[in-house]
């Protein structure tokens, strides 16, 4: 019977161990799971103490005026308000505010396209009266509730593409009069219009973006259509260098990572709801991620990601585009950031590109300003951009898709000053118009200013 009972401190041996690794295991989770809080709160501390907002209540703070300041966006939602809209069918043929594309650079309007365009403006009187009012308020603040459904109440957003392509074609209507004034006060008033979109929206940026292009085209059909005076034209230049808002790229980021920390400290049902678009079977995946801290190492990775691309937007913008490309390649590698992040993430990289579009676009539109105002002087066209420099341009003008100075070619009838743009390769001054495709299948284009004499 002694030897029968032999075996009894083996066994207890092995609870022991089991036992052991037990505690082992609960410590090494107890430890995860308190480090990786400790560091989420640490650094939502390391970056309120930086100054940056991280709920959407903070945010809003931020987006306020001083109570008695004049605001641009009154102006501009009464301006919508007052818009005056035609059916398709009387639209039709008329240049941006239509189906119809605007004429060539150096062709007059149809007559028949010309009168309906006058009558269009003619009953738009009043709204083009308070959008050229705004011109003069730097200030703005469009009415938003941050921690309300962010498309909610926003319908002023869709106002500002439609009243840009008014101004066009006021712009372009003011050409066919020959009055230049009232055609460089439009462009100037589209560029107003899109910088009034200052606020820390990701999507408020993109249309302030599409809008500033908008004046950019627009400044192109008014060079080729008018003769403009050094004086009109240093004006131009004035305008749309101080409507150059390399801020509003990393304000909006900035704003981005305050919807998405709301997302991550959302209620189980809301994180769910973010993942799947169905609250109920994911929230079987949603609390064990929070049990075992798999959620806040995800935030922290989320802020920090976020941080990295706020970081980008601080750079020249002859560094940036490079950098975002890394950025996009290391979160996408092996070390792929959290679901949450995964989902949250907007398209940073190709927002960084057309961010950078816009940075060329400026400098392309006052580079070929500076050779009208040398060839106004001289009566001739410049060889190079560099005999611009100093009188008309302190330096000549990098393209920030490879840091290499603009492009500049003369052709038959005119120039053209252009930036290799996205894809980045060297087109000859292909147009957006003229784009095609390489033998990858990629379409290619540059980003240009043409102007035909």
């Amino acid at each position: 019977m002694a030897q029968q009972d032999a075996p009894e401190p083996r066994r207890l041996k092995i609870r022991h161990i089991l036992l052991a690794l037990l505690v082992l295991l609960l410590g090494c989770f107890v430890f995860f799971r308190v480090s990786v809080s400790l560091k989420l709160n640490r650094r939502i501390t390391e970056l309120r103490a930086q100054g940056y907002p991280l709920s959407l209540r903070e945010l809003g703070e931020s987006y306020r005026l001083a109570d008695g300041t004049d605001n641009a966006a009154d102006h501009y939602t009464t301006a919508f308000s007052h818009y005056v809209a035609w059916d398709s069918e009387a639209r039709e043929g008329l240049p941006w505010v239509g189906q119809g594309k605007p004429p060539a650079r150096t062709a007059t309007m149809e007559p028949e396209i010309r009168e309906r365009a006058e009558r269009f403006l003619a009953d738009n009187e009043r709204t083009l009266s308070l959008l050229h009012e705004a011109v003069a308020i730097e200030t703005s603040c469009y009415p938003i509730d941050f921690e309300e459904e962010i498309g909610a109440g926003v319908s002023w957003l869709g106002e500002v593409r439609k009243h840009s392509r008014l101004l066009s074609l006021e712009a372009l209507v003011a050409c066919e009069r020959g009055d230049p004034n009232q055609a460089l006060a439009s462009v100037r008033a589209i560029s107003a219009l899109g910088t009034s979109l200052n606020t820390p929206i990701l999507i408020h940026h993109l249309v302030s973006i599409a809008v500033q292009a908008q004046a950019y085209r627009t400044a192109e059909h008014v060079v080729n259509r008018v003769a403009l005076t050094d004086e009109q034209l240093q004006a131009l230049s004035v305008w749309l260098k101080s409507s150059d808002n390399d801020e509003g790229h990393r304000q909006a980021l900035v704003g981005e990572r305050c919807f998405g920390a709301d997302a991550f400290s959302g209620s189980t049902k809301q994180l769910a709801d973010h993942i799947s678009g169905s609250g109920k079977l994911m929230t079987l995946v949603v609390v064990p991620r929070k049990l075992l801290g798999l959620h806040d190492r995800d935030m922290l990775s989320y802020l920090n990601l976020m941080q990295d691309y706020i970081d980008v937007a601080d750079l020249p913008p002859g560094r940036r585009l490079a950098q975002a490309e890394a950025l996009d390649q290391a979160w996408l590698g092996p070390k792929r950031p959290g679901l949450l992040t995964r989902i949250l993430m907007p398209a940073l990289l190709r927002i960084s590109q057309l961010d950078i579009r816009r940075v060329a676009d400026e400098r392309v539109v006052r580079t070929a300003l500076a050779i009208e105002r040398y060839r106004l002087a001289e009566d001739v066209m410049p060889l190079a951009l560099s005999d611009l420099v100093p009188t008309y341009l302190e330096a000549v003008p990098q393209d920030p898709f490879d840091g290499k100075d603009l492009k500049y070619r003369l052709r038959e009838r005119g120039y053209v000053v252009y930036s290799i743009g996205d894809d980045g390769s060297d087109n000859g001054g292909t147009t957006r118009d003229e784009r095609k495709r390489n033998a990858e299948g990629q379409t290619i284009w540059d980003v240009t200013f043409i102007v035909e004499r």
